[in-house]
């Protein structure tokens, strides 16, 4: 496991700055535009992220992963200060486009780090592993952030934070991530392009990305209307959603791991998966009808995400026992859903909010949540 220990510390890192983040940025631009606005800020930075995502194998074929990790990390902090330092409308714009086009694509050259180190027998604990640092550094995320939310929507001092947070990953990045074979000498054998024709007829690989699109839609649509509708609609203060937000997120710590293990030695990813989008749906259905409690909020917000943990621990084992390190375009395919989500998430946001009220966001999660299920028990399970 000494091998993977670059990986694992970074991805905390860039995990504690994400989680920082996440929850903040919706509310920072709520500083200066209108809902509507928001979504669309989102929607041109998921845009952003998919054209680079085009790219991605193109450029780890000419420049190699690891200068592709080292680039993104130095942008997304260039973009991360950038939005610290900002105070009016037009000055925060293009960081945050800038911020989010780059941050997904660190997490992408991580994969492939991680991929090219890991062998299929051990892909779920592996992956577990990974995701239980990742989630880790989420769930600590909010926690900082009411922390250090000095005044009313004063977030300032957070991006100062999220800032230096990059700073190890970045040492990382230049002096420990190595890969087991040189660009020059021995090239990735892939298509510099997307390859959507072989993504398309390998139905189990279809079957899995499309359910992670569906949950990446999830996350999207709560990172975008949550904190809105938490804090503005509702009530909450941030130090109290500071603490709901970390609580959330503690079954990413909790239960991607054991799940992982399980998928590996005996039921395989379906059937939990089934089980994950059957608990996040069913508690999406219960938020609308929840006034300002407190304690009803974390705990409905909790049970979500374990449905949540299951789903997300599934599909990425699942991926990558069909994958290898090489298959740089179906990576991409698959991480792209986090992109298309916010795209999807922002358009259906926006289009709610023109004609329904706030709270009935909740219904079109409940509906787009419903298709991941129906797109999980397509698979063939590995077990």
């Amino acid at each position: 496991m000494l091998r993977f220990a670059p990986i694992f510390l970074s991805s905390l890192f860039i995990s504690i700055h994400f989680g920082t983040t996440l929850y903040a940025n919706s509310s920072i631009l709520s500083n200066f535009f209108e809902p509507n606005t928001v979504s669309l800020i989102f929607l041109l930075g998921a845009l952003g992220n998919i054209l680079l995502f085009l790219f991605a194998p193109r450029l780890i074929r000419r420049f190699g992963k690891r200068s592709l990790l080292f680039t993104s990390l130095a942008v997304t902090l260039l973009g991360t200060l950038s939005i610290a330092l900002a105070n009016t409308a037009t000055s925060i714009v293009l960081p945050f486009i800038v911020y989010a086009t780059f941050l997904p694509m660190v997490f992408y050259c991580l994969d492939i780090f991680l991929e090219e180190l890991s062998t299929d027998k051990r892909t779920g604990e592996i992956r577990g592993i990974y995701l239980t640092f990742l989630s880790l550094g989420i769930a600590l995320g909010p926690l900082l952030l009411a922390l250090l939310v000095r005044a009313e929507n004063e977030f300032r001092f957070v991006y100062l934070a999220a800032v230096f947070l990059l700073l190890p990953p970045i040492l990382f990045a230049h002096f420990s991530f190595k890969s087991k074979t040189s660009r020059e000498h021995h090239p990735y054998h892939h298509s510099p392009r997307l390859p959507l024709r072989a993504w398309w007829q390998a139905k189990n690989i279809r079957h899995i990305t499309l359910a992670r699109l569906v949950l990446e839609s999830f996350f999207a649509f709560m990172i975008i209307y949550i904190p809105i509708y938490l804090h503005v609609n509702i009530g909450l203060q941030w130090a109290e959603l500071g603490i709901i937000f970390t609580v959330m997120l503690l079954p990413f710590v909790l239960f991607e791991w054991p799940a992982g293990e399980l998928a590996d030695r005996f039921w395989g990813e379906k059937e939990l998966m089934i089980v994950g989008f059957l608990i996040t749906g069913a508690s999406v259905l219960i938020m609308p009808h929840i006034g300002k409690v407190f304690l009803a909020w974390m705990a409905i917000l909790f049970v979500s995400r374990v449905g949540a943990s299951l789903i997300e621990s599934m599909t990425e084992s699942y991926f990558f026992k069909h994958v290898e390190a090489s298959d740089t375009g179906l990576i991409s395919i698959f991480r792209l859903t986090r992109s298309v989500s916010y795209v999807f998430g922002a358009m259906a946001g926006t289009l709610t909010l023109n004609f329904f009220s706030f709270d009935k966001i909740f219904y079109v999660i409940a509906i787009v949540i419903f298709f991941g299920l129906k797109e999980s028990l397509a698979i063939r399970d590995t077990l």
